[in-house]
């Protein structure tokens, strides 16, 4: 798959056993794995073009071998010391697959395996390789030495060479021609249109027979590295043949052995696909209509395990001391459902209902609001199996908080008075309108002059953009205060949004603070600054 030292650099023995006793001799010729098959049928006295010819009466296609036959080589003959040998590979690796992982595999989730256990490909990673190795001379040789023209230069040297190139095809992405999906997580899937750029790596076998030095960029060996690039290009067109039917492959013959099929008729195989595909997707139509579940099969248990190892929804530990039975809480939300065309984002889920559930089974009467009031729309991909919590489950069979959430309060109708925490839940949603909310910020304002606390994770802080002290000025301004990274956001690949929570929060004069980790949707951070307690994300 890759031209790479563990994989070239592998010695091709060869050993005749007989009752003449024999010589061995090493041969440092390049030789490539693609030639055991004509060396064996050669071994074997099997003719490659007869046998073609009869293989051809059965086969829609069937190429010259493009390895060599090195039976002379065996019984005592030159080698060619010149010899180019090429590798490529040009395809997308899941092609044709699910994504599936090993553990979605495992637990019988090929075929719609949750974002967590869907293999992924970055958006800068090209999936096509293709290299040469062969021999460069010096041009003082090539004169009357038996050299080869085409393949000499300064700082050559005689020796082993080898060029790869790591290219990307449009024709191999996922929708070809079109766009690349470049990975479908947290965030929901990216694409690219834009071709990736060739990447080159150059060696020197003889001197550097592990290949610790990529000379590409090497001055010294620029007339190396063109006479390679031009090798390379001459022996994709030799070595590539034309496909004599494209994709989709022919479909293959029935194959039986004393009248008994290996496989089954075609038309009963896709009678059988036909009535697959029409199951599933009656199932998805009824698991639609009917929302999720709200209990999640085991795999998607065993998928949230490995998420709160890695961070995500850990369980607070902290016990609560205070007796707030009878006090009032606000939980707040976005009323924004749609991120980009066809693309439906709202509240994340476990930012509201951890809270909403936290705060009443403390005691509490909780009511649910948002900006304009109605229906707060929850982001469909923190309501799949694998990323939900234990509180977004129990959401989804309460008809108390689903109706809360499909008829909320506008915020702005509310006295705040009677409230002793309002809580602001984020989501990509809320940097729609949470931060632009005029009855939203009026409402925290009046919240913080009658000393309630006031919560907020993720792009909830947003809702303290509009609010003002007592006296007037920005409330967030001089505060301590934290909420979803820019860097995050970039990690995410949602930019569209008109907000940006750290950017809006600093810009308005907040002492932003925040944790950081390999990706920032695992990291964990919250901040106490008298009455105003925040978070970063789902986390808190």
């Amino acid at each position: 798959f890759q031209l790479y030292d563990e994989s070239t650099r592998v010695p091709f023995s060869i050993a005749t056993v007989g009752s003449a006793p024999t010589t061995g001799r090493r041969v440092e010729a390049a030789t490539s794995h693609l030639d055991l098959v004509p060396t064996l049928l050669a071994a074997a006295g099997i003719d490659e073009t007869s046998t073609a010819a009869v293989l051809r009466e059965d086969f829609s296609e069937v190429h010259p071998l493009p390895g060599t036959n090195l039976m002379p080589v065996v019984a005592g003959g030159e080698a060619d010391e010149n010899r180019v040998v090429y590798v490529m590979t040009r395809d997308d690796m899941p092609e044709g697959d699910t994504g599936a992982s090993g553990i979605a595999r495992a637990n019988g989730r090929t075929a719609d395996a949750p974002g967590p256990l869907r293999i992924n490909v970055p958006a800068h990673v090209a999936t096509n390789f293709e290299g040469i190795v062969c021999r460069v001379g010096e041009p003082a040789e090539d004169e009357g030495s038996g050299g080869v023209p085409d393949r000499v230069a300064a700082g050559g040297a005689g020796h082993l060479w080898k060029l790869v190139r790591t290219f990307d095809d449009p024709a191999t992405w996922t929708e070809p021609g079109v766009r690349q999906l470049a990975s479908d997580g947290l965030g929901g899937p990216t694409y690219r249109r834009d071709l990736l750029p060739d990447q080159w790596e150059l060696y020197d076998l003889t001197a550097d027979p592990v290949e610790m030095v990529n000379r590409h960029d090497d001055p010294t060996a620029a007339e190396v590295l063109a006479v390679m690039r031009t090798r390379l290009k001459a022996e994709r067109h030799r070595a590539v043949p034309e496909r004599n039917e494209p994709w989709p492959y022919v479909t293959s013959r029935i194959v039986e052995i004393d009248d008994v099929p290996l496989l089954p008729p075609a038309e009963l195989i896709r009678q059988q696909v036909r009535e697959r595909v029409q199951q599933r997707v009656r199932q998805r139509i009824a698991a639609r209509r009917s929302g999720p579940s709200p209990e999640p099969p085991a795999p998607a248990l065993f998928a949230r395990r490995l998420l709160q190892r890695a961070g995500m929804h850990p369980d607070d530990h902290l016990a609560l001391t205070t007796d707030v039975t009878g006090r009032r809480a606000l939980v707040v939300a976005t009323n924004h459902g749609q991120l980009t065309v066809g693309r439906a984002t709202g509240v994340f889920a476990s930012e509201l209902t951890v809270p909403y559930y936290a705060f009443l089974d403390a005691g509490m009467t909780v009511d649910v609001a948002s900006p304009a009031g109605g229906q707060i729309p929850v982001d469909p991909q923190s309501v799949k199996a694998a990323l939900r919590s234990g509180a977004d489950d129990r959401m989804l069979a309460d008809p108390v908080l689903r109706s809360h959430l499909d008829g909320s309060h506008a915020v702005g109708d509310l006295d705040m008075d009677d409230y002793d925490i309002v809580f602001l839940a984020g989501g990509w949603g809320a940097a729609f309108d949470l931060g632009t909310s005029e009855a939203l910020g009026r409402s925290i304002s009046a919240a913080n002059a009658n000393g309630a606390v006031i919560g907020g994770v993720c792009h909830g802080p947003l809702g303290l953009l509009m609010a003002t002290t007592p006296d007037g000025e920005p409330l967030v301004a001089g505060r301590r205060l934290t909420a979803v990274t820019d860097k995050q956001v970039r990690e995410l690949g949602i930019s569209a949004t008109p907000l940006h929570p750290e950017r809006e929060l600093r810009a308005a004069g907040a002492i932003f603070e925040s944790s950081t980790a390999r990706r920032d949707v695992l990291a964990n951070h919250w901040v106490v600054d008298g009455n105003l307690i925040t978070g970063q994300n789902q986390n808190a």
